[in-house]
């Protein structure tokens, strides 16, 4: 019997240890401007740090942060891997879509970034786009012996053109860099699931929305600070492909001293390998 126990227990703790929290939140860019919901002087990094400490994803993906606001993340969780650079030189300027990811869960084996352009090795606007340059950053990683890939993107909230473009590209350059190993993608798409971009890559990944109650697969995760407004479009998500699944969704719709921490909700997947 206390064989039988102890096995049940190992087989327990594998089961347990082999499943990924991951968590995408545009936690908008640092402009003072905003007031009361600026990063610094509104007191937003302490909330939006808070709502990331109680989650505490296995893989975060971050979108809009200027460099400082990878720094205080950084130096919030310095037991993560830090991978990305800012969008308008491929260093520190303009925003990331910066990955944070455990150290103690996983190895980083590589990393790389590229655009959502015509020219995806460079900084660059791509098609359509006239506001921004378009960035996607990616690591390869190990984890209980297995290759994972996962990818942080922000999509054109405009182009037409791009962002059609821009599904295709992230479909063409996960099959380059991960070929056939289990893929995680996240971001902010800029597009809610009707979009002809968005159903391109429905159908070669899985959505991980897909397995959440009926209440959240019509949730929104754009506030636009209106904290006594309804929530708009779906435009988050976190996509999977490969031998992994979900086995949970949520969105995390919360408030700290009755603000939001950001003008977006993060959105959290539970997933298995």
């Amino acid at each position: 019997m206390k064989k039988l126990i102890l096995l049940c227990s190992l087989l327990s703790a594998i089961c347990s240890a082999q499943e990924l929290k991951v968590m995408t939140y545009n936690i908008r860019y640092d402009n003072p401007g905003d007031g009361i919901d600026s990063w610094t002087e509104g007191n937003r990094r302490e909330k939006a740090l808070t709502i990331m400490a109680e989650q505490a994803p296995d893989i975060l993906g971050v979108q809009e942060a200027l460099h400082n606001q990878v720094q205080d993340i950084e130096l919030h969780f310095p037991n993560y891997y830090r991978i990305g650079v800012g969008r308008d030189d491929g260093d520190m300027a303009g925003e990331y879509a910066a990955l944070f990811i455990r150290k103690d869960h996983f190895d980083l084996l590589d990393s790389g970034n590229f655009w959502f352009s015509e020219t995806p090795e460079e900084p660059s606007k791509g098609w359509d786009a006239k506001c921004c340059n378009r960035i996607c950053s990616w690591a390869k990683l190990r984890y209980q012996g297995k290759t994972l890939f996962a990818f942080n993107m922000h999509f054109d909230h405009e182009g037409v053109v791009a962002q059609r473009e821009s599904a295709h590209l992230i479909l063409k350059k996960i099959k380059e860099i991960a070929k056939n190993a289990p893929v995680i993608v996240m971001g902010d798409l800029n597009m809610t699931p009707d979009n002809p971009a968005i159903a391109l890559i429905a159908r070669k990944m899985h959505n991980t929305r897909q397995i959440a109650t009926e209440e959240l697969k019509h949730k929104g995760t754009f506030n636009a600070f209106k904290i006594n407004e309804p929530l708009r479009g779906a435009i988050d998500y976190i996509f999977i492909k490969g031998k992994i699944k979900a086995t949970h969704f949520d969105i995390i719709d919360k408030k700290i001293d009755g603000l939001y921490p950001s003008d977006h909700l993060p959105v959290v997947a539970t997933l298995k390998m």
